[in-house]
């Protein structure tokens, strides 16, 4: 059984925790969180340094300003570790770089397997369309508590997208600019409302047509379950810095 801590008790943690409580090859020993917003039948502590429990890996879903201690942590204790956060800035990822040569970690702006894929898939239909001239735009969608936007995965697919194709124009907002769509663009737009679970689409548009590569979560179970996979994955690994591209593999 897969022992297992958790850095982050919000929406995503408490799902990871409920399908973990419900199967018979993961067990939450511990979580880390300042206040928790519900109760658990496991220990919580206010940080790593605190935590007694020992753990085959360690799991993040918090947020972006609590990662760096994290990480500093967890390589003091040699926790394979799994990185859910998105919206790191470059420091932070160096900090997780360099941390990754003493220990196995696992970094991914989205866990699901379907939104991996896609992103396969959209980089091979993006090499075909964009030299037969179709523009490019991502639309995603999430619940209305969603803090970030655009979201982490619209970031990884349009960056994707855009190394594939060569360096591409990233556009968030065209509400100041005065002119018409330009060649080479690739425009990101974020709406949240309700309980979105999570919906990705990427739109290519050409003369006449247009096709549409579309992921949709209709439960945040879908990242949990993900993210449980990528731990069982992850906590058997050497030192080194994983992503979704060696999971596929």
């Amino acid at each position: 059984m897969l022992k297992i801590i958790v850095h982050g008790l919000g929406r995503l943690g408490q799902t990871i925790c409920k399908i973990a409580a419900e199967s018979n090859e993961y067990k939450i020993v511990s979580g880390i969180d300042n206040a928790p917003s519900a109760h658990f039948n496991f220990p919580v502590y206010a940080n790593l340094a605190e935590c007694i429990e020992e753990a085959d890996v360690l799991i993040d879903c918090s947020v972006a300003s609590a990662v760096g201690r994290l990480v500093s942590c967890a390589s003091i204790k040699k926790i394979p570790l799994v990185v859910c956060t998105t919206a790191l800035d470059d420091e932070i990822k160096d900090a997780i770089h360099n941390a990754s040569q003493d220990m196995p970690i696992f970094l991914s702006a989205n866990m699901a397997l379907g939104v991996n894929l896609m992103s396969k898939i959209s980089q091979i239909a993006a090499k075909v369309l964009s030299e037969a001239g179709f523009d490019i735009e991502i639309i995603e969608k999430h619940h209305n508590g969603k803090i970030d936007a655009p979201s982490g995965t619209a970031n990884m697919l349009a960056n994707e997208i855009s190394r594939t194709l060569g360096s591409r124009d990233l556009v968030y907002d065209r509400s100041g600019r005065r002119r018409k769509r330009q060649q080479g663009e690739i425009g990101i737009h974020s709406i949240r409302g309700g309980s979105i679970a999570g919906e990705h689409t990427i739109l290519f548009a050409g003369e006449g047509e247009t096709l549409e590569i579309k992921h949709a979560a209709l439960s945040g179970e879908v990242f949990a379950r993900g993210v449980l996979r990528v731990a069982k994955f992850v906590a058997t690994k050497p030192a080194g810095l994983y992503g979704m591209d060696d999971l596929l593999k």
